[in-house]
């Protein structure tokens, strides 16, 4: 009886930490396959979260003869687990569009991905200015044009836009903007 008695406490032993082992490294396997913890720099975005009345005026330049003015509704929300804030929309003219913003660690930059029902879509890489409260981008947008972006934070409820393409002797191709207003 003293035998069979210990080798059920070897056999209850044994379970129990092969069970601890198990646990731990499954523990162990969990902790290894979680995301990188979230960049301090998305509560930036936080800003542009809600749903906003949009106006958008495309003034006249070399590739809009005629001046357009549209209002529209944008709404904003995090997706992906937290990780990109997705932008849905349409517009006064039909037009509708669907956004990506998210910050890019490796590039130590804000990055969107921006599409048109209309089959356009851009990409841009931009840098936060805290005391301004703008994000801007500055680049190539081909045949030795530049584009210039910048959205800035007027207040909580509030925030406008403005695209710009010209060339070097600076001849506007594209002069784009709007407001948008937190709808309540």
């Amino acid at each position: 009886m003293k035998t069979e008695v210990g080798w059920v406490s070897l056999a209850v032993g044994l379970l129990v930490s092969i069970t601890a082992t198990l646990m731990s490294a499954e523990d162990k396997d969990a902790k290894e396959n979680q995301p990188p913890p979230k960049p301090p720099e998305l509560k930036v975005l936080d800003k542009l979260v809600g749903t906003w009345n949009a106006e958008t005026i495309n003034k006249v330049a070399e590739w809009t003869p005629k001046e357009l003015r549209t209002t529209g509704t944008l709404t904003r929300e995090w997706v992906l687990g937290g990780r990109f804030l997705q932008e849905k929309g349409s517009g006064s003219d039909g037009l509708a569009v669907i956004a990506m913003f998210t910050y890019d660690v490796q590039k130590k930059a804000y990055r969107v991905w921006h599409f048109n029902a209309d089959g356009s879509a851009f990409d841009g890489t931009y840098q936060w200015d805290e005391a301004s409260q703008t994000f801007s981008s500055r680049s190539e947008a081909g045949d030795g044009k530049t584009s210039t972006v910048t959205l800035h934070i007027i207040e909580n409820d509030a925030h406008e836009w403005k695209v710009t393409i010209q060339d070097k002797d600076g001849k506007v191709y594209l002069d784009l903007g709007g407001k948008c207003t937190r709808k309540k």
